[in-house]
C-alpha cells in the first residue's frame, strides 16, 4: 500500500483518513487558478511553462495529471512535488490541514533518529528565539539596532525575518538553551556551540553578530548567518553543514516567497541576506538569495520547482559577473528559464533600492537580458573596441556563443547585434559563426514536453474499435491496454471479466502491468474491507508506489475529459480482443521463425508439432477475434 514504503511510517488508517477529509480541488487551488471544464478542473501547470491549460484535476477520482508534462498522481503526490518535500512530510502538512492526529508506525531506531531530529528543531527555533529577544530587548544590541536601522530596514521587516542578535558572551546560548532542557550533544549537533580546544568545555559559535535565521521550505529554522558589525573577519559566519542544514541545497527566503513566485510564475535570485530582505521591504516579495555562495544545481532545481522563469540579480562585480555566467549555466541546464539583471556598477540591490528607490530597481529587472545577450554583453564591456586585436579576439569569442543556438533566425539575429556592439563587420560575424556550426537541429535533445509526450501519447485515448485497429499494430495494442485499464478502473464488471480473460503478465508495457495490478488489488482490499464512497481510480494509485509508474497512471485514470463509450463491457471485449490477437501474432512470427530455422535441420516431428500449434493459432485468430477488428 501507498505509505508504506520506505521512508513512509504512517499507519494506512491514517492516511485513509486524510485522503477522506482531503479534497484535491482545494489544495490544488491554493496554488493553481483553476476553472471548471465538464467533470474536471483545469490550469496552467505549476511544473512547467505553458500558455494553453493543460493541468487537470479530477474531484470525482481526487488525481491530477498534466497533459504536457506528465506530471501526475493523487493529493500526497502534488503536495511533495510543489512543496518539495518527501511523502512523510507531505502526510504531516495535509494531515494538519485537515485535523486528522497521525500515529506512526516505526521502529525503535526510526523512532530514535525522528526524535533527534525534532528535538534539532526544536533547538534551532530556542536559539532563533533567544537571539530575537536579544536584538529586540538587550542594550548590547543597540548597536544591532542601529545598525539595521542605517541600512533602511524597517522593524515590521526585521520581525518578518526574524533578525536577531548573539551577544559578545562565549556562552549566551550555551546557558539558555541548557537551561531549557537541551544537552551540549545537542548544541554540537545542531551547529550553535563548539568544543574548546582543550577538550574542557563548550562556547558559542556565534558571538557579536546580527543573526539572520535560514529557514527551510516549511519556514522551520535550520541555520544561522551571522554578521559582524566592525572590521572583524569573516564577515559573515553561517551554521556547519548539520543533519538540518545543507548550505548548498537551501535558498534563503523561499518559505516566505514561494507563493508570491507561484503567483508571478518567477523567481528573482540576489546573493545575500540584506539583498533579499530589502527587495521584500520594496514590495519585490518573490526574490530568494543563495547564502553568499554561487548557486549550485540543487538550488537551481528547488527554485525551478517553483519558478519557470528566473532572474539572477547579483553584485555587478567581476565576481558577481562570473557568478551569474555560472549560475545562468546551471539554471538552464535544470530547465529553467533564464535571465539576468544587469545592475549598474558596484551596486548591488540593496543599495540600489535605498539609493534610486523600487522604479528604478523593476526597470532593471524588466530589462533583464537572456544567456546569450548577457554573454555577448560581457564579451563587449571586457573589450577595447579601438583595438583591432580586441576587436578579433572578442569577435571569435562571441562567434563560439552563438554557433551554439539551434535557431538560424535567432543565431543572424544574435550575429547583428554582435557585430555593432564589437564594431565588426556583419558578414565577417556570420562568417565565422557559420563556420563554427555544430550538429543539425534533428540530433538535439527533445524539450521535456515533447519527452513527456513521447513516454506517454496520451492526447486521445480512443473509444472505438475502429479507431483501434486502423493505428499501427504496435500503437494499437498500446491504446487499447490504456483504454481498457480505465474501464477496468470504472467497472467491477469489466474488472471481472478482463481478468478472466488476460494474464496481466500479457500486456506489452510494465507501466500498464501494475496499474492493473493496483486496479485488481484495490478491488480485492475494497470488498475486503466493505469500504464505500471512494473512487476506484483513487484507490488504484494508492497501491502504486513507484513515482514514474504513479505519474503515467494518473494520465490514464483522469482521461483529459474524454467521454467513455456507453456500453463499456462491449468496449473492454474490444480492447482485450486487440490485445489477444497482438500476443497471438506475435507468437505465430515466433513460429515462422522457428520453422524456416528448421527447414534446414531436418527436424520433422519438431516442425510437425509448430505447424499444428500454427494451424490453431490462425484459426483461432480467424474464428474469434477478426470480427473485431473494425473496418478499414
Amino acid at each position: 500500500m501507498r505509505g508504506q514504503g520506505q521512508g513512509r511510517i504512517y499507519s494506512e488508517e491514517a492516511l485513509t483518513e486524510i485522503r477522506a477529509r482531503t479534497d484535491i480541488v482545494e489544495v490544488v487551488s491554493g496554488y493553481v487558478l483553476l476553472k471548471q471544464a465538464g467533470n474536471t478542473y483545469k490550469g496552467l501547470c505549476p511544473f512547467h511553462t505553458e500558455k494553453t491549460p493543460s493541468f487537470t484535476v479530477s474531484a470525482e477520482k481526487q488525481l491530477f495529471y498534466c497533459f504536457g508534462c506528465g506530471a501526475g498522481g493523487d493529493v500526497f503526490s502534488f503536495v511533495m512535488k510543489i512543496e518539495n518535500m518527501n511523502f512523510g512530510d507531505a502526510a504531516k502538512m495535509l494531515a494538519d490541514r485537515a485535523g486528522v492526529a497521525l500515529f506512526q508506525d516505526e521502529s525503535p531506531k526510526a523512532r530514535a533518529a525522528r526524535e533527534k531530529r525534532r528535538r534539532l528543531y526544536d533547538c534551532m527555533e530556542a536559539a532563533c528565539v533567544h537571539y530575537q529577544a536579544v536584538f529586540a530587548n538587550s542594550q548590547e544590541a543597540r548597536e544591532a539596532r542601529d545598525y539595521v536601522k542605517r541600512r533602511g530596514l524597517s522593524e515590521e521587516t526585521a520581525r518578518c525575518f526574524r533578525l536577531g542578535y548573539a551577544p559578545r558572551a562565549w556562552d549566551s546560548v550555551l546557558r539558555t538553551l541548557t537551561g531549557s532542557g537541551f544537552s551540549r550533544e545537542e548544541l554540537v549537533s545542531a551547529g550553535l556551540i563548539i568544543p574548546s580546544r582543550s577538550g574542557k568545555g563548550h562556547y558559542d559559535r556565534f558571538r557579536g553578530r546580527l543573526m539572520f535565521p535560514i529557514t527551510d521550505i516549511s519556514g522551520r529554522v535550520i541555520g544561522f548567518g551571522g554578521r559582524v558589525l566592525d572590521d572583524s573577519e569573516p564577515k559573515y559566519l553561517n551554521s556547519p553543514e548539520t543533519e538540518l542544514f545543507r548550505k548548498g541545497r537551501t535558498v534563503y527566503g523561499l518559505a516566505v516567497a514561494k507563493n508570491s513566485i507561484r503567483r508571478e510564475s518567477g523567481a528573482v535570485i540576489v546573493e545575500g541576506y540584506t539583498d533579499a530582505i530589502m527587495c521584500h521591504q520594496f514590495g519585490f516579495t518573490n526574490v530568494v538569495a543563495t547564502l553568499g555562495t554561487a548557486l549550485t544545481k540543487e538550488q537551481a532545481e528547488t527554485v525551478s520547482r517553483y519558478a519557470p522563469q528566473v532572474i539572477i540579480a547579483y553584485d555587478a562585480d567581476a565576481a558577481g559577473g562570473a557568478a551569474t555566467l555560472r549560475g545562468m549555466e546551471i539554471l538552464q541546464g535544470v530547465g529553467a528559464g533564464v535571465r539576468v539583471a544587469v545592475l549598474p556598477a558596484g551596486e548591488d540591490p540593496d543599495s540600489m533600492l535605498r539609493k534610486y528607490g523600487k522604479e528604478a530597481l523593476a526597470r532593471v529587472l524588466e530589462d533583464a537580458k537572456p544567456l546569450t545577450a548577457y554573454k555577448l554583453y560581457r564579451i563587449a564591456s571586457q573589450t577595447d573596441t579601438s583595438r583591432l586585436d580586441q576587436r578579433v579576439r572578442a569577435a571569435k569569442e562571441a562567434a563560439r556563443v552563438l554557433a551554439n543556438i539551434e535557431s538560424d533566425v535567432e543565431r543572424v539575429e544574435y550575429a547583428e547585434k554582435a557585430a555593432k556592439m564589437l564594431d565588426v563587420s556583419r558578414e565577417a560575424m556570420l562568417g565565422d559563426v557559420n563556420r563554427l556550426v555544430k550538429a543539425p537541429a534533428s540530433s538535439r535533445v527533445k524539450s521535456r514536453r515533447q519527452e513527456g509526450q513521447d513516454r506517454f501519447e496520451v492526447s486521445r485515448y480512443t473509444s472505438f474499435k475502429d479507431d483501434i485497429a486502423r493505428s499501427g499494430e504496435v500503437a494499437q495494442v498500446l491504446k487499447a491496454e490504456r483504454l481498457l485499464l480505465r474501464l477496468m478502473a470504472e467497472n467491477k464488471a469489466v474488472l471481472e471479466m478482463a481478468a478472466e480473460r488476460l494474464n496481466w503478465a500479457e500486456l506489452s508495457d510494465e507501466r500498464h502491468r501494475a496499474l492493473a495490478e493496483a486496479i485488481q488489488a484495490s478491488q480485492d482490499t475494497h470488498s475486503e474491507r466493505g469500504e464505500r464512497g471512494s473512487s476506484p481510480s483513487r484507490r488504484a494509485i494508492e497501491h502504486i508506489e513507484d513515482g514514474e509508474i504513479l505519474e503515467y497512471a494518473a494520465g490514464i485514470l483522469v482521461g483529459e475529459d474524454e467521454k467513455l463509450p456507453d456500453d463499456l463491457k462491449k468496449a473492454a471485449e474490444d480492447c482485450i480482443n486487440v490485445i489477444l490477437e497482438y500476443k497471438l501474432a506475435d507468437r505465430i512470427r515466433e513460429i515462422e521463425k522457428e520453422l524456416m530455422s528448421l527447414s534446414c535441420t531436418g527436424e520433422m516431428q519438431k516442425s510437425r508439432e509448430l505447424l499444428a500449434e500454427l494451424g490453431c493459432l490462425k484459426k483461432r485468430i480467424s474464428e474469434e477475434l477478426q470480427p473485431f477488428r473494425g473496418t478499414s
